[in-house]
C-alpha cells in the first residue's frame, strides 16, 4: 500500500537527517557517503535497495541509541525530554523537507507564519494524525499568508481526516495562495493516478485521492486562479472519462474552468459539449421542466470564457440559481451548441494546451489513518 510506502519515505529523510548530524557520518566524506547510500535505495535493484536501507538505519538508530544510553541510568525528567525530543524528530524533519520543496514565495509565507505560529507549525507535522487534524482547524485564515501554504499542504497529508478538514479550511479561504499550492496537487496527483502508480489493490486510494482532485479544483475554481487552468485542464481530460468522478464531480469541474475564464480550457470544454449526462432539473413555463445535462454545463462555462450571452443560443439560465442552465427539449439543446460550434469556428482563435509546468510530479499521499 502506498501509505506504507510513504510512511518509509518520511523516516528515511528522518534517518539521513539524524545521521547527517552524527559523528560517524559528519562532514563531506559523510554526506557524500549519505547519498551514494540513498542513491541505491532510490534506484538500486530490490537486493541494494535494501541493503542500502539497512545501512543507513543502523547508523542512524545505533549512533542515537548509543548516545542516549541506558534508560535506567536516567532520571524520569530526563527520559521524559529524550522521548519529547524523539518524537520531535520526525515532525521537525518532516517540516523542512516540506520547506525547501517550495517556490520561494510560498518559502517566504511559511517562514513568517511559522515565526508567529511556531507551535501549531510544529502540530501540523506531528506524527499523530489526530495532533495534525486539531491543529489544521486552529489555522487562522488569515488571506494571502503562509496559512494558505500549510492548508494545501494538509491536503497532501496521510490521513484521510486530516486531509478532508484541510480542504475545508481551503474552501473557506479560497485566496490566490491556497489556489497556487492546491494547483500544484492537482496537478502531482493527476499525473500520478493516470500514470498507473495504483494498482488493483490500491483504488481504494485512488478513488479517496481523486475525490480530493476533485474538491481542490471546486476551490481553485472559486479562487478565480485563472493560471490554474492547465492543471485543471489535465485533471477533467483524465477524471472526467474516467470511472472515478461522477457526472456531478465531471460537471463541477467544468464550472470551475469556467469561472477561471481562460480560453485556453475550451479546447477540453468542447469534448463535453455532447454529454448528455442529465444532472438537475427546474421549472420552466407553462409546466415544462429545464433539463440540465454536462454538456450544457460546457456550453455555459464556454459562453462564460468567451463572454457572450447564454441567451444566443437558447441556453436557458435561471436568474436565481445562475450556476444552472439547460434546456426544454432536445431538439433546443441541439440547435444551440450547433449554433455555439458554428461561432467557435468562426470567431475563436485555435486554443493550445500546455503543460502546467516543468516539475516533476510526486504521488499523492494516501488518505488512510496512520
Amino acid at each position: 500500500m502506498l501509505h506504507a510506502r510513504k510512511i518509509v519515505g518520511v523516516l528515511l529523510v528522518a534517518g539521513l537527517g539524524l545521521a547527517a548530524s552524527s559523528p560517524a557520518v559528519r562532514g563531506d566524506d559523510g554526506d557524500a557517503r549519505l547519498k551514494r547510500l540513498l542513491d541505491k535505495v532510490a534506484r538500486g535493484d530490490e537486493v541494494e535497495s535494501a541493503a542500502a536501507a539497512d545501512q543507513i538505519i543502523e547508523q542512524v538508530v545505533g549512533s542515537f541509541a548509543d548516545a542516549i544510553g541506558p534508560l535506567e541510568d536516567r532520571s524520569v525528567e530526563e527520559i521524559v525530554r529524550l522521548r519529547a525530543l524523539m518524537a520531535r524528530f520526525s515532525g521537525e524533519l518532516r517540516l523542512r523537507v516540506f520547506r525547501a520543496d517550495l517556490a520561494e514565495k510560498d518559502r517566504e509565507l511559511l517562514d513568517a507564519f511559522a515565526e508567529t505560529y511556531p507551535e501549531l507549525t510544529r502540530r501540523l507535522f506531528d506524527d499523530h494524525y489526530l495532533v495534525r487534524l486539531a491543529a489544521v482547524n486552529q489555522i487562522p485564515l488569515e488571506p494571502n499568508s503562509g496559512a494558505g501554504v500549510l492548508i494545501a499542504a494538509k491536503v497532501n497529508d496521510e490521513d484521510e481526516d486530516v486531509a478532508d478538514a484541510a480542504l475545508e479550511m481551503a474552501a473557506k479561504l479560497h485566496d490566490p495562495v491556497v489556489a497556487r499550492n492546491l494547483t500544484r496537487y492537482v496537478r502531482d496527483a493527476t499525473t500520478t493516478i493516470a500514470s498507473g502508480f495504483y494498482g488493483p489493490g490500491e483504488q481504494t486510494i485512488a478513488r479517496t485521492v481523486a475525490l480530493f482532485v476533485w474538491r481542490a479544483s471546486t476551490v481553485i475554481g472559486a479562487a478565480g486562479a485563472a493560471e490554474s487552468t492547465p492543471a485543471l485542464i489535465e485533471a477533467l481530460r483524465f477524471f472526467g472519462r474516467s470511472r472515478y468522478w461522477d457526472n456531478h464531480q465531471r460537471a463541477e469541474v467544468i464550472r470551475a474552468l469556467g469561472k477561471l475564464g481562460n480560453p485556453r480550457a475550451a479546447e477540453v470544454l468542447l469534448t463535453f459539449l455532447d454529454d448528455g449526462a442529465r444532472l438537475r432539473w427546474r421549472p420552466g413555463e407553462k409546466d415544462k421542466r429545464i433539463q440540465e445535462t454536462v454538456g450544457d454545463i460546457a456550453l455555459l462555462s464556454l459562453v462564460r470564457v468567451y463572454k457572450l450571452d447564454p441567451g444566443e443560443f437558447g441556453l436557458l439560465v435561471v436568474e436565481a440559481e445562475p450556476e444552472f442552465a439547460g434546456y426544454i427539449d432536445p431538439e433546443a439543446r441541439r440547435a444551440g451548441h450547433r449554433d455555439f460550434r458554428i461561432w467557435h469556428s468562426r470567431n475563436a482563435p485555435q486554443p493550445t494546451t500546455q503543460p502546467a509546468a516543468s516539475e516533476s510530479p510526486k504521488p499523492a499521499s494516501n488518505k488512510e489513518k496512520e
